[in-house]
């Protein structure tokens, strides 16, 4: 994964331009089978708006002639998707729900060997069952603080924290300063699964997540995941969040940030485009005149930083697809002929894609360790169902309890009862 990010950072200036092999088709896909119209469900509802995913289909007709393709963005895709998949109405093509067990794969989604794309593509396993792979990942991120450089210099901040120490008192100083230090949209939900990823990071194991189910108590305060969720409760405790913690304002929040309004939020790469993309034009601003940074969070005072690594979401063809030929051949379009990857953020699942965010030079000149994450086992993904821990759910109720320390130990004995169902 170093490797992985060393050459993100060499690429990070590289322009988009569409490839050389743009035209070709892969093994598994016959042109004279791709027809007819499928329907495609995604949680890139800003790339709607903007009218890419016009683009990119328009693209697809122009390789396809007799194919259409009916795109339709959910907002709320984590909780959406898990009910339609439990009523079989999912489309033809969709972004693959996390919530979907590893052997529980091939009940949803159709195999994907014969395209030949494993080699080519990044944690190329992380959907796979009995072998075959059923999904590939949109790319890689890796998770720090995205924050506001102008906002930095304007509470007297001349360089990034490298102490948890001095992360808080950065913070005191940009609340005094008149700007909310820390974003961390926990209404939302879905934005509190980084601190799943700060447990294994603050672990430096990547199977910290999997081994979880063999610890009756993973969440007790002098733990990984214990000592996670306490950064978290320290920053909503002392006020170093944004005031209002009930109310979704997501999209808001990009343009607090691309403004200076915020200072900081603790997200994946993945982000950082839309603070500057979609955030300037919320806050007024030319995407230029925004300075965005990212850095290793220092959970502690070691000076020493583990980071967690892993796939973004993945895309996959449902088995229960009436065209799986043209739903096979726009999952092939959209993962290895468009920009889709880039304009997101990511360091590309799929190899053959440079990186081109400039961001990930400054984080890899901190020198982090990089740890990547193992696709989850399905005792893993089983607990977290039971529990209704997935999705950020788990840490919002945390947050959200009246007395903290009650609710770890009730979470504790929840984590207990669902591993010994296993």
């Amino acid at each position: 994964m170093k490797r992985l990010l060393a050459a993100g950072v060499a690429l990070a200036a590289m322009s988009l331009a569409v490839p050389a092999f743009a035209q070709d088709t892969l093994p598994g896909i016959d042109p004279a089978q791709v027809k007819g119209k499928i329907t495609y469900y995604t949680h890139w509802t800003s790339y709607i708006t903007d009218g890419l995913f016009d683009k990119w289909v328009g693209e697809f007709k122009k390789m396809y002639p007799n194919a259409d393709v009916d795109v339709q963005g959910i907002t709320t895709y984590a909780e959406t998707m898990s009910t339609r998949l439990s009523t079989g109405d999912y489309g033809d093509v969709l972004d693959t729900p996390a919530s979907v067990p590893p052997d529980q794969l091939s009940d949803f989604f159709a195999p994907l060997d014969d395209l030949k794309l494993s080699d080519d593509f990044n944690y190329a396993d992380a959907w796979s069952q009995d072998g075959k792979p059923y999904g590939y990942t949109f790319g890689v991120n890796v998770e720090g603080i995205v924050y506001n450089k102008d906002a930095f210099t304007k509470a007297g901040i001349t360089g990034v924290p490298k102490t948890y120490t001095d992360f808080i008192a950065d913070a005191k100083k940009l609340k005094a300063a008149g700007t909310i230090p820390i974003v961390i949209n926990m209404a939302s939900g879905w934005p509190l699964t980084v601190f799943d990823g700060l447990a294994l990071a603050i672990s430096g194991d990547g199977n910290f997540l999997n081994d979880t189910v063999k610890d009756p108590a993973p969440f007790s305060a002098d733990k990984p995941y214990g000592k996670s969720l306490g950064i978290l409760h320290q920053w909503i405790s002392e006020g170093l969040t944004e005031p209002d913690l009930t109310t979704d304002h997501w999209e808001d929040s990009k343009g607090w940030l691309a403004s200076g309004k915020a200072a900081m939020w603790f997200l994946g790469n993945w982000s950082i485009n839309q603070v500057i993309q979609e955030g300037s034009g919320k806050a007024g601003l030319k995407a230029d005149d925004i300075h965005i940074g990212f850095f290793p969070l220092p959970y502690d005072d070691s000076g020493k930083y583990g980071v967690n690594s892993g796939h973004d979401y993945g895309l996959s063809v449902a088995k229960n697809s009436q065209n799986i030929p043209t739903a096979k051949a726009w999952l092939e379009f959209l993962l290895t002929k468009t920009d889709i990857s880039q304009i997101a953020g990511f360091i590309p699942g799929y190899k053959k894609l440079p990186p081109t965010l400039p961001q990930l030079t400054e984080f890899q000149s901190y020198n982090p360790n990089i740890i990547a994450q193992p696709p989850t086992t399905a005792a893993y993904v089983n607990a977290t169902n039971l529990i209704n821990f997935t999705g950020g759910h788990g840490e919002q109720s945390l947050m959200n309890a009246d007395d903290y320390n009650a609710a770890i130990d009730k979470l504790n004995k929840d984590w207990a009862d669902a591993i010994s169902r296993q």
